[in-house]
């Protein structure tokens, strides 16, 4: 399947497949938006692929193989692919043996499917027996938590940035322990701080992504899932419960340009002012049964250019439960 052969999707909103940030040019007497657009020239292209979920069941291991070689395939393909978080299905209510078979599948799948560099953001449900009931540990295992992710994943810290293509990435960790649900959407105050120092020491002529996990705005949960509905601690589980503090830190910095999550399994764009929030549905789709809430299993192509703008296209692989 062609990148143009685009699969038009549910954004509660109208948006299209195709998500432009050009209309940040600034339009003048001389040059348009659009004119000025034609002289931009592309930085970088990558895959966001995230919610992959994969396990032992629903064939997911074959959807993941069919999604990497899907991306390596494309007419145009990116310089890199981003996982944008849950990698496996799930570390949080299950045994480490368990855990481990899933981290299997997943480096099985990268290492006979892909060749592209790969850059990690880490989901929630890579966090390893925050669920402490269900999974059966204590806290004093080694590895619990987020380590033993950081691990599979080579990573040093859950939270990190990176550069490419005269762009910085800033990778946020979405994730803190709650005792309730086993974790709430909300960085801490040194991660915070982290992000402050890494924001103020990117020079402003420097673009910005930045990347989490649960989304910062999002407004694909507020009640439209009628089982979420019947729970209601699940809204510090579905996005970010500090995104006033956060949206208020990155509207001092106009460089900031796109902000990219996953965690719904929707795929949604809210432009809030100068900030794009764009949500990249999931290549699990329904956990590997179907398309969720109208959005196909996928991931976003995202074009950065030189001049600050962006384009995004949600792309479908043509999976379909077996």
């Amino acid at each position: 399947m062609k990148r143009r052969q685009i699969l038009k999707t549910l954004a509660l909103g109208g948006v299209a497949a195709v998500l432009s940030g050009a209309m940040r040019l600034p339009a003048t007497d001389e040059t348009s938006a659009a004119e000025a657009s034609n002289t931009r020239k592309p930085a970088t292209r990558f895959a966001h692929m995230t919610d992959v979920h994969v396990h032992p069941g629903r064939s997911s291991a074959q959807g993941l193989a069919q999604a990497i070689r899907h991306v390596h395939a494309l007419e145009n393909p990116p310089e890199f692919i981003l996982n944008g978080g849950d990698a496996i299905n799930d570390a949080l209510a299950v045994d480490r043996a368990a855990v481990e078979v899933q981290w299997g599948l997943w480096k099985s799948a990268w290492k006979e499917n892909g060749s592209l560099p790969l850059r990690h953001c880490v989901g929630n449900h890579d966090v390893w027996g925050w669920d402490k009931a269900k999974s059966k540990t204590t806290g004093d295992e080694a590895g619990w938590g987020k380590q033993l992710a950081l691990d599979q994943l080579e990573l040093k810290k859950s939270h990190h940035a990176f550069d490419q293509g005269g762009w910085r990435f800033i990778v946020l960790d979405s994730m803190t322990y709650d005792e309730e649900t086993a974790y709430r959407a909300e960085i801490d105050a040194a991660q915070f701080e982290w992000l402050r120092t890494q924001l103020q020491k990117t020079p402003v002529e420097t673009p910005i992504v930045l990347v989490s996990h649960i989304p910062i705005l999002t407004v694909g949960t507020l009640g439209f899932v009628p089982r979420l509905r019947k729970y209601p601690p699940g809204h510090k589980m579905l996005s970010h419960q500090d995104a006033y503090e956060l949206v208020a830190l990155l509207r001092m910095h106009p460089n900031v340009k796109l902000c990219l999550s996953g965690h719904t399994h929707q795929t949604e764009t809210i432009q809030f002012g100068e900030l794009a929030f764009v949500n990249s549905g999931a290549v699990s789709g329904y956990w590997w049964k179907g398309d969720f809430l109208h959005t196909d299993e996928g991931y976003n192509v995202v074009d950065l250019f030189d001049d600050g703008t962006y384009e995004v296209e949600y792309v479908s692989y043509g999976w379909a439960p077996a």
